[in-house]
């Protein structure tokens, strides 16, 4: 009986966790959040609010809702509020 290589489990879990992003960046990008970067297991999604560009100066925590979502190694994707973006 043949042992499936390390590679192979590897490569099986890699997919796994992209699938399960995958899976939760459609959900949020149909909710109107965007996908602002992404990597093979951690992405950063915005929504941003339709007066963004009057509300970033008036009410700074009203104007857009960042996230960080990541999946780990058992493929569990988790969403933290992420540090709003600095100029």
């Amino acid at each position: 009986m043949a042992r499936p290589s390390v590679q192979g489990m590897t490569d099986g879990r890699a997919e796994a966790r992209s699938a399960a992003l995958d899976a939760y960046i459609a959900r949020r990008t149909a909710q109107g959040f965007r996908v602002e970067t992404r990597s093979g297991n951690q992405a950063v999604i915005v929504r941003r609010h339709r007066l963004y560009p009057l509300l970033r100066w008036i009410a700074r925590d009203s104007a857009e809702q960042r996230f960080v979502v990541s999946v780990d190694q058992r493929g569990e994707v988790d969403a933290l509020a992420a540090e709003p973006v600095r100029w």
